[in-house]
């Protein structure tokens, strides 16, 4: 049965028919939302992203003479994920370099101590967890180990603001 509705959607896109756009809308937008703002695009512009998508996939699908015999559904949602990957990459691009603030950050490391520059390296560098950081400095549990955590950073994130004469 999902076989034969997939078929129909495809030939009814082919056709040139509008109403099966506004069905799938429908019916996909929810999803695709949820999947748009779980990636980072802002709640504001999914109806708009959704629409391009599904415009773009029924061009596809009317210039390049897709098989029917497709999953739409899967089709659909690897043209999000498509999208998805797109938009990050292009965020990625464009994402504005401070190299001399990074160098400035990096800087204000070598001024913490020793024990502090370990736990920071071992809890953000290595992704240790609390259990392991308490382990491997030999605290007696880890909630001790995430306050030291907690403590260095402190210290670390006011070097830092110093540094960038922030307030």
């Amino acid at each position: 049965m999902r076989r034969k509705a997939d078929e129909q959607i495809i030939s009814r896109i082919r056709n040139g028919e509008e109403d099966v756009l506004f069905y799938l809308s429908k019916k996909y937008f929810e999803s695709a939302r949820r999947i748009l703002r779980r990636n980072g695009c802002p709640d504001r512009d999914t109806p708009r992203l959704f629409s391009s998508i599904l415009v773009n996939l029924s061009r596809e699908i009317q210039r390049n003479r897709i098989s029917p015999n497709i999953g739409f559904e899967s089709f659909l949602f690897n043209s999000i994920w498509k999208h998805v990957d797109a938009l990050k990459k292009e965020k990625e691009k464009n994402a504005p370099a401070f190299p001399s603030e990074t160098a400035a950050i990096s800087s204000c490391f070598t001024i913490l101590d020793d024990n502090a520059r370990r736990l920071l390296a071992a809890r953000y560098c290595e992704g240790l967890s609390y259990e392991e950081i308490a382990v491997r400095m030999e605290y007696s549990n880890p909630v001790i180990a995430q306050f030291e955590c907690d403590k260095a950073f402190s210290q670390y994130e006011k070097i830092v603001r110093a540094r960038l004469n922030l307030s």
